[in-house]
């Protein structure tokens, strides 16, 4: 069975106990490597003036690795003006529970190693904040991946580009964060069509506990594998983690299937390589234009074609219609709801799974590597241009103000280039929606795919 199921100790009478809200324990075979994980959907966003105010707000990290080679951790960041006080539980996949009381300052940030407060191998973290105004985020011991944490559920939840191939794993971990019994089923998608698995179908997840899915019991030595998670009683937080070859990435997937999406840092460099990967969960087939905007060069729609309840893939990188010229902006418009998600890496080697960027009002950027970010890409999805507004967190001062015009493409670091060089965490917001594209410094360029924190 593909089921894994974290519990609660008893006896530990060194550790303050407290409600316990997650429970999570993640393996990742393949090559053998210890795993970070993080949330799905729903991202604790950065919070606006009425967030900042409320009486009390929860967050929810998952999967986080303990192992010696690569520790998780947790990276609080209090955006508002007044302190913030955090009661932090940790759990390990042994059952055992710390908890940990912290007063965050105001525009300060705090952040935690489960590993150093109880043994085991696998943790999750569950915070309960007086206020809002904090957001936080998981970050893979590798540095290479990271994902909001999660501040409610979802009903539904799909992502695609899975690979169970020979020295890859794929997972998808679901936690239950409310006090009564969840349902769902999970269904399958291939390049050879659809399947639900009877293992995978009617899983009940206890209140306040996590399970995850080995798609290798289900889809052996396969590519582009897709997944559609319906709940049929009560809402879970669902994330997908793949380790190909030995990249680890975190994909926080979709709420649903949509007709657009978007990709606005897509790196073109030599040596990288670049795939936009649909699933196709409907009855009806789906024909896909993807558009490419980079630099000054003018570049046919490319399309790919996808049958009903199958996976399809599109090279971008490389791809003898796009030169290597940096980073192009991608918007992808489907005749019917598709799910995308974009596989970067090294030509030959593994890829690492990244999510489209979500059009916001509002983003916070946070510098979790103190490295700086390689892109910061601003893609507006209208016809109408914007002005988009950076300033560092709790300065009143803007630092710049970019003009995007309609359909076209904003570079950040050109506007403000400290956000480059790290560190720093930056207010990124425009009275009109925007898509922002993050990626980390890599050889080759552009291979680290973040999603920033979404302002809703």
């Amino acid at each position: 069975m593909a089921l894994h199921r974290a519990g609660r100790a008893t006896g530990e009478a060194a550790v303050r106990r407290g409600p316990l809200l997650v429970v999570c324990a993640v393996v990742l075979g393949g090559v053998g490597a210890a795993v970070t994980l993080r949330p799905a959907r729903n991202p604790a966003a950065y919070p606006g003036e009425g967030a900042t105010t409320a009486q009390s707000t929860a967050l929810y990290c998952t999967g986080l690795s303990g192992g010696a080679h690569r520790p998780g951790r947790v990276t609080f960041v209090n955006t508002a003006a007044a302190s913030r006080a955090l009661e932090i539980e940790v759990v390990s996949d042994t059952g055992h529970v710390a908890t940990r009381s912290v007063t965050l300052a105001a525009r300060t940030q705090y952040s935690l190693q489960p590993s150093t407060l109880e043994s085991g191998t696998f943790y999750a973290v569950l915070t309960r904040v007086a206020g809002g105004g904090v957001v936080a985020e998981e970050v893979a011991g590798t540095d290479a991946a990271a994902a909001p944490c999660a501040s409610a559920g979802t009903t539904s939840w799909s992502a695609t580009g899975f690979s169970t191939a020979v020295g890859s794993s794929a997972y998808v971990s679901v936690f239950n964060p409310t006090a009564t019994a969840a349902v769902f089923d999970v269904s399958v998608y291939s390049a050879t069509g659809f399947s639900a698995p009877q293992a995978f179908q009617g899983v009940s997840v206890p209140a306040h506990a996590e399970v995850y899915l080995d798609l290798a019991r289900v889809a052996v030595n396969a590519r582009q594998v897709g997944v559609g998670l319906r709940v049929l009683r009560g809402t879970l937080v669902v994330v997908g983690v793949q380790d190909s070859a030995g990249t680890l990435s975190l994909n926080a997937g979709q709420a649903a299937p949509a007709t657009r999406s978007y990709f606005p840092a897509v790196t073109t460099a030599h040596r990288a390589s670049a795939v936009l990967e649909v699933a196709n969960p409907g009855p009806n087939p789906a024909e896909v234009t993807v558009h490419v905007v980079l630099g000054a060069y003018a570049i046919a729609d490319q399309y790919v074609s996808v049958a009903p309840y199958s996976t399809g893939a599109l090279a971008l990188t490389p791809n003898p219609a796009i030169p290597a010229a940096g980073y192009a902006a991608v918007s992808v418009r489907s005749s019917v709801p598709v799910v995308t998600d974009l596989a970067t890496g090294t030509a030959g080697v593994g890829s690492a799974l990244s999510a489209p960027s979500p059009t916001t009002t509002s983003a916070l950027v946070h510098d979790f590597t103190s490295k700086g970010y390689d892109a910061l890409r601003v893609l507006n999805p209208s016809r109408r241009a914007i002005t988009v507004t950076v300033s560092a967190l709790g300065s009143s001062r803007a630092l710049a103000h970019l003009r995007v015009e309609g359909h076209g493409v904003g570079d950040l670091a050109l506007a403000v280039p400290a956000m480059r060089s790290g560190p720093g965490t930056y207010l990124v917001a425009s009275p009109g929606r925007f898509a922002l594209g993050l990626t980390l410094p890599s050889r080759p360029a552009g291979i680290a795919v973040l999603a920033a924190l979404d302002g809703r």
